[in-house]
């Protein structure tokens, strides 16, 4: 009569060593590859954003080229409107429609699609990431600056002081120096027809020291005022964004 089988012990030992050491294999490249995964989206994000990033900047300057143009039509129409007469009617009121608003937009997808989706830690970099949500705080704020200030001094004063009290009438007769406009004018002359004459501008019943000149002289400064501040506040966000480019290629080259 054979004794009871003996326990295999040494090869037991040997299977579960090699079944652990599988099984941490497993975890380690599962980790390995969860690492490349999130450096390769962190690569992508990041030229993603630098992408926006110089898609910004072409706007700004786009933005700064408007605003210059629209900030001395106002003055054009506040110094010709400060001088004595006689006044070239046409001439104020061709620089008068040129100030117009423009509203600022800057493209912010891939910093939406991170934020949004929680992701943002992809970012390893802690100064960086920090450095990215600063810069669209702050463009965020810009905005919504110069559309508060749109509202307020473009729609609400200027356009007040001129269109709906219908002191100036918005028509031209000749070429206002940008296309859209001039097309736009172009347009409602030809529903009008050829043979149409507009009444006079009322502006001009007004003496000089009216309220009325006085209303508008006010409203055509502070819309050159509002759009230099637009420039100015356009020109920081360009700096800050070039720096911010800088920062991602550092960090892309030297990583």
């Amino acid at each position: 009569m054979s004794g009871p089988a003996k326990t295999p012990w040494k090869r037991i030992t040997v299977e579960a060593t090699v079944i652990i050491a599988s099984i941490l294999l497993a975890f380690a490249i599962d980790a390995w590859w969860e690492r490349r995964a999130e450096a390769r989206d962190e690569l992508v994000s990041l030229e993603l954003i630098q992408r926006d990033l110089a898609d910004s900047i072409s706007q700004l300057e786009s933005h700064i080229e408007y605003v210059q143009s629209s900030s001395q039509s106002a003055l054009n129409a506040y110094a010709a409107l400060s001088r004595p007469g006689p006044y070239d009617k046409e001439y104020i009121r061709n620089e008068i429609l040129r100030v117009n608003r423009v509203t600022l937009r800057t493209p912010e997808a891939a910093y939406t699609e991170l934020l949004s989706t929680g992701r943002l830690g992809v970012i390893e970099d802690r100064d960086l990431r920090d450095a990215i949500i600063r810069y669209y705080e702050s463009i965020e704020r810009t905005e919504l600056v110069i559309q508060n200030n749109n509202d307020l001094y473009l729609d609400d004063q200027l356009m007040g002081a001129y269109t709906r009290d219908g002191l100036v009438l918005s028509h031209v007769e000749s070429d206002v120096g940008h296309d859209i406009l001039n097309e736009g004018f172009k347009i409602i002359g030809d529903r009008l027809g050829e043979d149409f004459v507009h009444l006079p501008d009322p502006f001009w019943e007004y003496p000089a020291d009216s309220p009325q000149w006085r209303e508008l002289r006010s409203t055509l400064l502070n819309a050159a005022r509002i759009h230099a501040l637009s420039e100015t506040n356009a020109r920081s966000k360009i700096a800050d964004a070039t720096a911010l480019i800088e920062s991602i290629d550092h960090w892309l080259h030297t990583r």
